[in-house]
């Protein structure tokens, strides 16, 4: 339980600060979208439901380079509602043209929604936090004792 709070926690704090490079730093370009869905994850007796998330993938061209992406956003576990996520993907038909966000020392990285990550997922941490200090002190307790 110790280990998967670790890694989760990492995973989180990583795609926070991935995402706020892209609200900071990133460079906007011009770029062409390419497919525009709705994805979805899970089911219903796994997971307590679906999760969904836009898949739309763009091509840009930065330094006379061509790059394509399908990165939304770098923070974010997708939505819990279909049609929120659908008026996300009508925003970006096949063909049309969207500001997309780079890394400009590493191009390949972009995203869609460049904006300021939230720090929620951190709040779920914290149980498993708490469990793995608990069991750290009574684990350093009962050394004392011998």
């Amino acid at each position: 339980m110790l280990m998967a709070a670790f890694y989760f926690g990492y995973a989180v704090l990583w795609s926070s600060v991935q995402q706020w490079n892209a609200h900071s730093s990133f460079v906007t370009v011009r770029a062409t979208i390419v497919e525009a869905s709705v994805r979805s994850t899970g089911n219903g007796a796994a997971t307590g439901g679906r999760t969904f998330f836009p898949h739309i993938v763009y091509r840009y061209s930065v330094g006379g380079k061509e790059y394509e992406n399908d990165r939304y956003f770098f923070a974010g576990d997708g939505w819990r509602d279909a049609s929120s996520v659908g008026a996300v993907v009508t925003r970006f038909p096949a063909g049309s043209s969207a500001q997309v966000f780079v890394d400009a020392s590493r191009p390949s990285q972009a995203v869609i929604d460049a904006s300021m990550p939230t720090f929620g997922a951190l709040l779920y941490l914290l149980p498993f936090f708490a469990f793995a200090v608990g069991v750290i002190a009574y684990g350093l307790r009962g050394q004392r004792e011998r």
